[in-house]
């Protein structure tokens, strides 16, 4: 990966007892350990690697409410509030910026479905427009007519994904958040049957209460626990343009073969919409079945494959659960390869509507792993079988734009033991009855 992660330095002194420990250092576990500092706990992140090497910083940046399955909306309109706020908060630039966001379509039953959206996020108190046929052309194609319309939000936006989480970890460290690095958890430490703790490879750490923010691990470690988590995590690609690039329009744009928004630094990123690599692990046969409407729904968008990835996960399996061997120590940061063929394939569906757009404008590309549920929005939610484990995962592509408002909701959460109506969608619960999920409104 050829993208430059912001490097922090952190805590190398394990904490012996916590209120709360957090394994995990991307987005929804640094959010969250922050906002449970500010209500006064004593709070530690535990990173197998670096602090956002993972999809915390492979992701577009995307921060938004745009086109979110409505049983999520209340949780991504609190998010890109925080977005707005944290800045100030950290007094640090984590390259948040609101200049809305658009989604355009050739397809009449996109647009349908993009009506229903925005008739429900009006009622919910999200300032957005449909386009015109001749609004989307004119606003977002340099070529021809390709759109027969669009959706747009006003106060969406994005941030720096090399930047704003190391950025947040830092600053939580300065208001005595324990942040530690190349410290893997293993297992759940018990005492007396109860939760009391983590197990990390530097030793054990007592807490009252555990919040699971894996991300694509995270299914995997609660296959040690016995908790049924059902994900599967798909591979995605990415790239950077040059940075002397110059588009006619401003802020993020997804259209039905390419999304691209511009950096901060220069330059913007592009990738192909909704695309990416499913491979067949053990727990799409675990699981599988589960994702029939997920999988329905976005067939076309996924390319499914059997191979080496396969036997990796497998002994993974193996290692962690019979031989009590650590996959988190020995894959210190998962980083698959970008699909070049997506990537150079964003770039020419691109320069048809954007004739500069083209494959000679790349300039570096980067793969990342989405763990993703059957119905495609995440996990916040208690564990019931394990009283005092939390768990905050599953994002399904919006992790770094939801984060914020995961980590505000969790932390009050634990702090007040009241689980919030918008919550309730979200509960691990709605696994256990081994019934097929589906997907609501999802783009």
């Amino acid at each position: 990966m050829k993208q430059s992660l912001l490097t922090i330095e952190t805590d190398n002194k394990l904490p012996e007892q916590l209120d709360v420990a957090v394994i995990g250092g991307g987005a929804a576990g640094v959010a969250t350990a922050y906002e449970l500092a500010k209500l006064g706990k004593r709070v530690g992140v535990f990173e197998k690697g670096r602090i956002a090497a993972e999809q915390s910083s492979r992701n577009w940046g995307w921060c938004r409410t745009l086109g979110r399955d409505m049983r999520e909306l209340s949780l991504a309109k609190l998010s890109v509030q925080r977005w707005s706020e944290l800045s100030s908060e950290i007094d640090a630039d984590v390259g948040f910026r609101a200049p809305g966001i658009t989604f355009v379509t050739r397809s009449e039953s996109e647009l349908a479905g993009w009506q229903t959206w925005f008739e429900f996020a009006q009622r919910s108190g999200v300032e957005c427009e449909m386009l015109s046929k001749a609004q989307a052309n004119r606003l977002y194609a340099q070529t021809g007519e390709p759109w027969i319309g669009g959706v747009r939000t006003m106060n969406d936006g994005y941030a720096d994904p090399s930047r704003a989480i190391p950025l947040l970890a830092r600053y939580a460290a300065t208001q005595g958040v324990a942040v530690l690095q190349n410290c893997a958890v293993n297992d759940l430490y018990f005492s007396a049957g109860q939760l009391a703790g983590i197990v990390t490879e530097r030793g054990v750490v007592r807490a009252d209460a555990v919040v699971l923010a894996g991300g694509a691990w995270s299914s995997l470690f609660c296959l040690k626990q016995k908790v049924v988590l059902p994900t599967l995590n798909v591979h995605s690609s990415a790239s950077k343009t040059r940075d002397d690039l110059q588009l006619p329009f401003n802020g993020p744009l997804k259209a039905p073969e390419f999304s691209v928004r511009e950096r901060t630094g220069g330059g913007y990123i592009l990738a192909k919409s909704g695309r990416g690599t499913a491979h067949i692990v053990p727990n799409s046969l675990r699981y599988g079945m589960r994702f029939k409407g997920l999988i329905a729904s976005r067939r076309k968008n996924l390319n499914l494959r059997l191979g080496r990835e396969f036997f990796c996960q497998l002994w993974n399996e193996i290692s962690y659960l019979y031989l009590n061997r650590s996959p988190f120590v020995n894959n210190r940061i998962l980083d698959p390869s970008p699909d070049m063929s997506l990537v150079r394939s964003a770039y020419e569906e691109a320069q048809r509507v954007f004739p500069e757009l083209g494959p000679d404008m790349l300039d570096y590309a980067w793969g990342g792993a989405i763990d993703n549920t059957p119905d495609g929005i995440p996990v916040v939610s208690p564990c019931d079988a394990i009283p005092g484990l939390f768990l905050c995962t599953g994002f399904s592509g919006h992790g770094f734009s939801s984060a914020t408002g995961a980590g505000r909701m969790l932390a009050r959460l634990i702090h007040s033991g009241h689980l919030s109506d918008e919550l309730k969608h979200l509960s691990h619960d709605r696994f256990l009855s081994g019934e097929v999920l589906a997907p609501n409104i999802i783009y």
